[in-house]
């Protein structure tokens, strides 16, 4: 009885399976450009809250500069920005050098909240200099910057055996909710004779 019943069930298993199977033709052509559009790379997305240092050339001169702060018009925020700086330059005897016999030539540049490059120098000869330092006299400049900023500082120059130079520049936001690092620069020259400094630096942070 089974044996006559094989050929019937076999029969009806190839019309279930030709019933249930659909041709290629059957199935509409997706257009997958459409479906999943290529928009393109992403960008990658600018934080200055990261507050990278982007260095500069030290030894460039003050007529290749080029304003680098950008335009921030999101959560825009104040700070109070400041600048000490000082030189020493001192005899064989240890004594500060009168400011008519320095020979030091060092200088510290920044950039103003009205984007000029400004140059202060501890020789009185520097004509590019619009502030000239006192030997052994710390000098303070406060101002009031903007998200945008670039709070930058360059310093470089020559000066004898025993004479040095440092400057810092450092921000504090009004809302005290955003801690800016320092940039901050001290170096000696140690070498004999007249001689530059052996790390000149140029850089500055984009107030976030």
């Amino acid at each position: 009885m089974v044996k006559k019943l094989i050929p019937y069930i076999l029969i009806g298993v190839l019309l279930l399976t030709t019933g249930c199977t659909r041709s290629s033709e059957e199935y509409a052509e997706e257009d997958y450009e459409k479906l999943f559009p290529f928009k393109g790379i992403d960008k990658p997305k600018l934080s200055y809250e990261d507050q990278v240092i982007q260095l500069g050339n030290p030894d460039a001169p003050v007529t290749d500069y080029v304003y680098p702060g950008v335009d921030i018009t999101d959560n825009v925020r104040d700070y109070t920005v400041t600048l000490t700086c000082s030189y020493t330059e001192v005899d064989l005897l240890g004594q500060l050098v009168a400011d008519n016999d320095i020979s030091s030539r060092y200088t510290v540049r920044y950039i103003s909240p009205d984007k000029q490059l400004h140059v202060i120098a501890s020789n009185r000869r520097d004509e590019t200099a619009t502030t000239f330092l006192t030997n052994g006299k710390e000098y303070t400049i406060t101002f009031t910057a903007h998200s945008g900023y670039p709070m930058y500082i360059c310093v470089n120059g020559v000066g004898p055996r025993g004479s040095s130079i440092k400057a810092t520049i450092s921000a504090v936001s009004e809302d005290g909710l955003t801690i800016v690092k320092p940039l901050t620069v001290n170096q000696h020259q140690n070498e004999e004779g007249i001689d530059k400094i052996k790390s000149p630096f140029c850089g500055y942070i984009i107030l976030p």
